[in-house]
């Protein structure tokens, strides 16, 4: 045990690292946040119950406050026998933490369980109220084609009352109750503490599993299309009242559903308080409705039925030549035999177009800083490249149109949309990536002044001037990365075309979840893919130069487009070696996203190694991947170890990659990935024996793989240099405390890092 400081908003806990250590909360709070979901931990609480049966933290643990912990050593459920030995009291201190914990999360799961019970029942019982309505004002009851669509919750699996009872009974106990109970008896305190993990693991996914259905069957209540039940009583309230009748009725079904939705959470509240907000501030008497005819425009419904492309165009403010051009453009390209035709005439079309879609584009975002909520149409534009609905597609359209109320699940720490990355490089959270000449925005501006185009005073205002890094974020990577992401460059136009869309909008989507699941699979396997190492110094006490291992994931950028190709655009954000790679995808994707992952996650391997080394990246006297690697490609005809298939294979990868060693690397890390980790050997020695070297498998496939006499040899080595690296680390550590310092998460986690 150890105590450890925790300062206020670090993430001490990250999902998808190896379960290293259980942390007992003395002081403070923390949060612990899994995909949607977020819960508060206090005193007393215990970080790593949830994972205590599994190998990974499932959640992330932020600290809400400056926090005080112990941290106890744990990977496998027997461990909590060495820790109950060396202090019988904690017995009971794990068990009720346990207790509470599962009890908190099977509230919560209660919670949603009912809402989600309830939700057809009074989705349909208002639905049945407002047909009673309309037939009691002689009003025809407007269709609702949507409502076929909203099913009632049937759970994949239901959690058992007498589960939920015995946590809440237990959780209510005092802790001498417990310890007279259980007289400190580890082996049923254990097996009490894994039994209550289990069920918070199950809980979890099943809130995950209610969560989901709610997201889906929310739209048929209130969202912001016409289609939804709050728009007909809304329709039938203003029809009433201009008839000059009493609308109390129907104010009081409305107020009743308003009220149903802020209760059950069902939408965020500042959505809730912009859709509902001129309903809420009208006076319906009929002096009111004869004075504002135009109830309808401009409500709180943001759906759009019309001309697409004329609402982009009038929100932009495009000038009307351009317009036109445009228009007329889009017209003839709607009319092409081919669209993917290469012929001159067609080319130039697609040129104007890509040009016209750019200048937009940047139009729309400026616009789009001074709104608090845009159109339906406007993000369709921004997030899709959606410009016009039979260019896209009747169905397509239809489908973006319910999906832009749900961007979120395109959303994450990691993970943005094109227009969430540009704002997040507008408001200075994020810095401009590189230009395809491979400068960052202030050698960029540096640039311009060697050229005469920039003087010293206009460098230094737009160095920091938000709109100017928008702007060289969308002329510089935003088209350059959208044309290769798209896949087929020759016929490359970024208007959302019905034949590029190949599936359902839904399958093509590529989520956050999606995004790192991919991220957390290939972790899994090449664990030390995102570790970078950094200088540690306190000379304070005698250390200067201590590099360690820290883990950065990379940034994703889903680009507003369909494609079939990811592109690995930077190994890091800046000169820093800790800061995140960026790898774009479209968002609408042709192809398996585990694939590309996999596919950029080489191309970054060689890439960071490439800016680690600087100009020696290539120079076998000093090792590393890609010195080694291309040593290895360059002579490869005399190499020994090689047998005449293996020569020839590699003379045919060489020419698929046409001579690129940095594709060569890439396909091999491909097989490493799919086929070496799971013994299947598709590698020549040579190159598998570098791979390892630099790209090692996790702890338990090397555990699997140590019988086979293909990966002894690498193995047996590997645990030899690890198992001296960490004496030097401890004794290093240890020396480091006597002299006053303290271990922090990160001196902890670069220890980890060589048991993983």
């Amino acid at each position: 045990m150890e105590v450890i400081r925790v300062s206020k908003g670090e993430t001490f806990i990250k999902k998808g690292e190896g379960l290293r250590h259980l942390y007992i909360l003395l002081q403070g709070s923390v949060q612990s946040v899994y995909k949607r979901n977020a819960w508060r931990f206090e005193a007393g609480s215990i970080m790593g119950m949830l994972e205590s049966s599994t190998a990974k933290y499932t959640c992330n643990y932020t600290a809400l406050t400056d926090c005080v912990l112990y941290a106890y050593e744990y990977e496998r459920p027997e461990d909590f026998a060495k820790i109950f030995t060396e202090d019988r009291k904690y017995v009971s201190v794990f068990m009720m933490a346990t207790m509470r914990q599962t009890a908190h999360f099977l509230h919560t799961y209660e919670t949603y369980y009912e809402r989600a019970r309830s939700y057809y029942a009074f989705l349909m019982e208002m639905f049945q109220e407002y047909e009673l309505l309309c037939q009691e004002y002689g009003s025809v009851p407007q269709p609702f084609a949507r409502l076929e669509m909203a099913k009632p919750f049937v759970p994949g699996e239901r959690i058992n009352q007498a589960v939920i009872d015995f946590y809440e009974k237990m959780a209510g106990m005092s802790q001498k109750v417990v310890e007279a109970f259980l007289g400190r008896d580890i082996s049923l305190s254990v097996g009490e503490i894994l039994n209550g993990a289990v069920w918070m693991r199950r809980a979890l996914l099943l809130v995950e599993e209610i969560q989901e259905y709610l997201l889906l069957q929310r739209e048929y209540f209130v969202c912001a299309k016409e289609d939804n039940l709050y728009h007909r009583y809304v329709e039938l309230i203003v029809k009433t009242a201009k008839a000059g009748r009493d609308v109390s009725p129907i104010q009081e079904a409305i107020d009743k559903m308003i009220a149903y939705a802020r209760e059950n959470e069902l939408y965020d509240k500042e959505w809730l308080d912009t859709a509902f907000a001129k309903y809420e501030s009208f006076h319906f008497g009929e002096k009111a409705m004869a004075e504002h005819e135009s109830w309808e425009e401009g409500s709180e419904d943001d759906s759009f039925s019309g001309d697409y492309l004329e609402l982009i165009l009038s929100f932009a403010e495009y000038e009307a030549d351009k317009s036109e051009e445009f228009r007329a453009d889009i017209e003839a390209y709607k009319n092409l035999t081919d669209m993917y035709s290469t012929s001159d005439d067609v080319r130039m079309m697609r040129r104007r177009l890509t040009r016209h879609y750019f200048e937009l584009y940047k139009r729309v975002f400026r616009k789009s800083l001074d709104l608090q909520r845009l159109p339906g149409g406007i993000r369709m534009f921004l997030n899709f490249g959606f410009v016009d609905a039979e260019l896209a597609g009747e169905d397509t359209a239809k489908e973006l149109d319910d999906l832009v109320d749900r961007l979120f699940l395109c959303k994450a720490d990691n993970v943005y949309t094109m227009y969430e990355w540009l704002l997040s490089v507008y408001r200075g959270e994020n810095e401009p990536s590189r230009n395809e000449f491979d400068l960052d925005y202030p050698a960029y501006l540096q640039d311009l002044k060697k050229s005469g185009k920039l003087n010293s005073q206009q460098v230094k205002e737009q160095m920091d001037d938000p709109w100017m890094k928008v702007e060289f974020e969308m002329d510089n990577v935003f088209p350059a990365t959208s044309k290769m992401t798209y896949g087929k460059i020759s016929s490359y136009c970024p208007l959302l075309n019905e034949n590029d869309v190949i599936s359902s909008v839904e399958s093509m989507l590529v989520t956050a979840e999606k995004i790192n699941s991919a991220l957390d699979h290939i972790r899994t396997i090449d664990f030390s893919v995102f570790y970078r190492g950094v200088v540690f110094s306190d000379p304070a006490r005698d250390i200067n130069m201590e590099m360690i291992q820290k883990e950065v994931l990379p940034n994703v950028i889903l680009l507003p487009n369909t494609g079939n190709r990811a592109m690995m655009w930077q190994e890091t954000a800046g000169v820093k070696r800790d800061t995140p790679a960026r790898f774009m995808f479209p968002i609408l994707t042709i192809g398996n996203i585990l694939e590309l992952m996999i596919e950029v996650t080489g191309r970054y391997r060689w890439e960071i190694c490439r800016k680690i080394q600087g100009v020696r990246w290539n120079d076998v006297t000093e090792p590393s991947l890609t010195s080694e690697y291309s040593d290895f490609i360059q002579y490869y005809r005399k190499n020994s170890e090689l047998s005449p298939e293996a020569k020839e294979k590699v003379k045919n990868t060489l020419v698929k990659s046409k001579n690129n060693y940095r594709e060569v690397f890439v396909k091999d890390y491909q097989s490493w990935i799919h086929h070496e980790s799971k013994g299947s050997f598709r590698l020549n020695k040579v190159s598998r024996n570098i791979i390892f070297k630099y790209c090692p498998f996790a702890k338990n496939i090397r555990e699997e793989l140590k019988v086979n006499p293909m990966y002894k040899t690498m193995f047996e080595r590997y645990d030899i240099m690890n198992g001296r690296t960490v004496r030097r680390i401890e004794m290093l550590y240890d020396r480091y405390r006597k002299k006053g310092g303290e271990i922090t998460r990160d001196l902890q986690r670069n220890l980890d890092f060589y048991d993983m």
